[in-house]
């Protein structure tokens, strides 16, 4: 999945929850945060989290991000990171 807003990163956090069966306060205790943090990363304000933090919620919920250099014909925002479930089949390259 193509990630290009914290909004996009708060479905994918909810959907991979919820998908899991863990509440919001199992996957703040997996974090070490509070509940009100998943609450608040879930409800778009993913933008304001740390990496440290992301990459702590990636590692809960078994997801991991790749960086890649955007292709000419995509938004020129320069980062753009794709989520992977790590137990999906990868798909051949081209």
């Amino acid at each position: 999945m193509l990630v290009n807003a914290s909004r996009d990163w708060a479905n994918i956090v909810r959907d991979r929850r919820l998908e899991l069966g863990l509440t919001q306060t199992d996957l703040a205790q997996r974090i070490g945060r509070a509940r009100q943090w998943v609450v608040r990363f879930e409800s778009g304000h993913a933008g304001s989290a740390s990496v440290d933090s992301l990459m702590a919620v990636l590692n809960a919920l078994d997801l991991y991000a790749t960086v890649d250099i955007a292709e000419e014909d995509v938004d020129p925002d320069p980062m753009f990171m794709d989520v992977v479930d790590p137990w999906e089949t990868p798909k051949a390259q081209p």
